[in-house]
């Protein structure tokens, strides 16, 4: 008889054969089990408390301390099972603090009413997926949703994705069938809050990055592998449910936003489109920092646009005591002028990690108080710097038993290092486009921070170590989920869909890449300012 996993808190139950790891499995019932590497061990996020606990191999040894290695902690990829098992999965996996709303200019209407009738927007990102439910006839929103892209299950960020779409023709299938569920619970959920029968959602929008959208439409990502990175679908999409597998609504619309260039997709036109930047009459650079980072230049209504490979460092992979930003992440951190930190947690919960806005914090207050230099060396006499076993130093940012923490909760020289390449990245983009037309950041009008990353973080701290080009802090504004606004105008808008595809066309991408400044600029940005 086959071995079953058990997992925990759900109760879920799933029979494996012995070649199929805990990752695998987990994936096999739609748990959300992080798995920022792909599965590949190398990230060391994917771990659960077995029971009966397998040996600890080299990647476990490599990941885990030993007091967690005791507990019963190992990583899901590594392991399988041949015997019944039970797999907790920690509390540090709950739900993620979520940005639902954004800034519009209001410079637009409805011009579809459809009397009785309702469709659903959709942001499609690469960590989050967030829902709407509007009124057809007068543009009003009468309910939300939102969750964990399910995909996380099998690679945090859009490369990995790609890389296990390619392993076959089904896991591609796979990954567009989670998504497009997750859509289908979201809108049933949606509909049973609001009272608005099913049969009368008639209509859906879709905005994401562009590996989302061809993942989301079960498109071919082979070219999004390798250079040149051209995506195989580039103009708007418009098909029936039943195409994608939204089996509960096979007779909705479904329209699909035009991908610009690269990895520049629908939600950077959702932003555009949002915050009518192709009508702006001024200089305006819109920011949306992630994983890709996505950056628009709008001068004066001519656009030109760039995706940055910042990595997922600042959303707290590859950061040693990084996660999101859920119950018991760190969100805020100010370090006084004696070395001692004061935090401010998401929840009702001991601190277990640090999110994306504390990270930026975190840094910034280290350079701040001197505990780091400008080319971001740690200083060894600075308060609360210790040496780990490997030789690495770190500031203890939570000593263990500080704030209820079970565990010190350390920031080390590697973390900072990992931050100043993400950050020189975001910062190599915006000063490249900006020269591109002539100009520097003293020139700026505005400058829009969007999504959940800019909306959170402290701009002052952005501006310390040089993650936001220089400019005067009234010139910022966060304007939320400007993707999920985007979406919005074109689920309602005719005229806004007839637009999108003139603006993604007309959109100037420039290609960091080949860009002949770019490796001068990259290292250039790489220390603070």
């Amino acid at each position: 008889m086959a071995p079953v996993i058990i997992f925990k808190p759900s109760g879920t139950r799933v029979s494996v054969d012995e070649e199929t790891t805990v990752l695998e499995a987990s994936r096999a019932v739609g748990l959300h089990l992080s798995a920022e590497c792909g599965g590949r061990g190398s990230c060391g996020k994917c771990a659960v408390i077995m029971t009966p606990s397998p040996e600890p191999n080299a990647r476990d040894l490599e990941h885990l301390s030993s007091t967690r290695i005791e507990r019963g902690l190992r990583l899901a990829c590594q392991h399988t099972v041949v015997r019944n098992t039970h797999v907790t999965i920690p509390r540090s996996e709950g739900a993620v603090k979520i940005l639902e709303q954004g800034k519009t200019t209001g410079d637009w209407s409805i011009d579809e009413t459809q009397l009785g009738q309702y469709g659903v927007a959709v942001d499609l990102g690469t960590t989050t997926v967030v829902a709407y439910l509007m009124d057809l006839s007068t543009g009003v929103q009468v309910a939300h949703a939102a969750t964990l892209n399910p995909q996380i299950a099998f690679g945090e960020d859009v490369l990995s994705r790609v890389q296990y779409a390619l392993t076959g023709e089904d896991k591609n299938r796979l990954l567009q069938q989670r998504v497009v569920e997750s859509i289908q619970q979201m809108t049933e959920q949606m509909s049973a809050e609001s009272g608005v029968d099913l049969k009368d959602v008639t209509r859906i929008a879709v905005v994401g990055n562009t590996v989302m959208q061809h993942l989301f439409l079960g498109a071919d990502v082979e070219p999004l592998s390798r250079a040149p990175f051209e995506p195989s679908v580039s103009e708007g999409v418009c098909i029936k449910g039943k195409e994608i597998g939204l089996d509960g609504l096979p007779a909705i619309d479904v329209h699909v936003a035009p991908n610009i260039a690269r990895f520049v997709g629908g939600d950077t036109l959702g932003f555009i489109l949002s915050q009518r930047l192709d009508r702006a009459d001024d200089l305006v650079l819109g920011i949306d920092i992630g994983t890709n980072g996505e950056i628009v230049l709008s001068d004066r209504g001519t656009l030109y646009c760039c995706s940055t490979a910042a990595g997922p460092a600042l959303e707290g992979a590859t950061i040693t005591n990084g996660m999101r930003g859920q119950s018991g992440a760190v969100e805020h951190v100010e370090i006084h002028t004696d070395g001692t930190p004061e935090i401010s947690v998401i929840g009702d919960e001991p601190p277990r990690g640090f999110c994306g806005s504390a990270i930026v914090d975190i840094v910034a207050e280290m350079k701040t108080s001197g505990i780091i230099d400008k080319s971001g060396r740690m200083d060894s006499s600075a308060p609360r710097i210790v040496k780990r076993n490997d030789g690495q130093l770190a500031y203890v940012v939570v000593q263990k038993g500080e704030h209820g923490s079970e565990r010190d909760l350390l920031f080390t020289q590697k973390d900072v290092r990992q931050i100043q390449l993400a950050k020189a990245a975001i910062h190599t983009g915006t000063v490249i486009l900006l020269r591109e037309k002539g100009y520097s950041s003293e020139d700026m009008d505005r400058l829009l921070l969007a999504g959940a990353f800019g909306t959170y973080i402290r701009p002052e701290s952005a501006l310390e170590i040089g993650l936001l080009p220089s400019v005067q802090l009234g010139r910022i504004d966060a304007v939320g989920n400007a993707a999920g606004e985007g979406a919005k105008m074109l689920l309602l808008s005719g005229t806004a869909r007839s637009e999108v595809s003139a603006l993604a066309r007309n959109t100037h991408y420039v290609d960091l890449a080949t860009h002949p400044s770019f490796q001068d600029t990259l290292m250039a940005s790489i220390d603070f300012p």
